[in-house]
């Protein structure tokens, strides 16, 4: 069976007809059979200053406080398979304490085919012991900025000074990557959507943007196809 993972769809644009399940990301128009979410999208053209100063109080104060501690940004640009097994470790030890879907083989697949493309970018954060506090998983085509994944030690820590300078981490971290993929030209970056979870949600509009329709779900062009995401909905539901 031919399975294929279409991300950022635009107007104009046509997934390959071939495949016998096409699986979006982010679509930006409507499109059969998939589920209209919502996201936020941050423009890349605007300068610094105005990027900063779309940022909700806080974020800018914990921004500047992070100058304070010797944290230290890696970018990954060219993933090798052994930092996606470091990451995937990281992530799934983050979602034992959050109650999500773990990373598993498809997705590790999956990051491995964006690699190949040079479609996808890691990045960490840190500590000066060495310590990664913080990751944040990016697909790229060029134009868009789509984040996949983000994982922190938050939840791992019970010292309450631990826990802020974590949170502090997290958003030096995101306010980086933004800088980042402006430099590097991007023009739209995705927060990856918006989710029902107030506390999630909340985090992510503190970095300003625009809230923003998308379509993502898969679209069926056989038979075969029918089968398969009837299987793979009836395993989501016995969790």
């Amino acid at each position: 069976m031919t399975l294929v993972n279409c991300y950022f769809l635009k107007t104009g644009e046509t997934p390959l007809p071939s495949a016998h399940l096409i699986g979006f990301s982010h679509a930006y128009r409507p499109v059969n059979q998939l589920i209209k979410q919502t996201t936020l999208l941050i423009d890349l053209t605007k300068s610094e200053d105005q990027l900063l100063n779309d940022l909700h109080r806080t974020t800018r104060k914990q921004i500047r406080q992070a100058a304070k501690y010797d944290f230290q940004i890696e970018v990954i640009d060219r993933p090798t398979i052994a930092n996606i097994r470091e990451f995937q470790n990281f992530y799934n030890e983050f979602a034992k304490y959050t109650h999500t879907y773990k990373c598993g083989a498809f997705h590790i697949k999956t990051m491995e085919l964006l690699t190949e493309s040079n479609n996808l970018i890691i990045t960490r954060i840190v500590n000066g012991s060495n310590e990664i506090l913080s990751y944040r998983v990016y697909i790229t085509d060029g134009e868009t900025v789509f984040s996949l994944y983000s994982a922190s030690q938050f939840r791992l820590k019970k010292d309450a000074m631990e826990k802020r300078i974590i949170s502090i981490a997290n958003r030096y971290l995101l306010w980086k990557n933004i800088l980042y993929f402006k430099e590097r030209e991007n023009i739209v970056y995705d927060m990856g959507g918006l989710t029902t979870n107030n506390n999630i949600r909340n985090y992510k509009m503190e970095f300003g943007g625009d809230i923003a329709e998308v379509y993502s779900g898969y679209e069926v062009t056989s038979l075969l196809g029918k089968l398969v995401l009837l299987g793979r909905t009836i395993k989501l539901r016995k969790g």
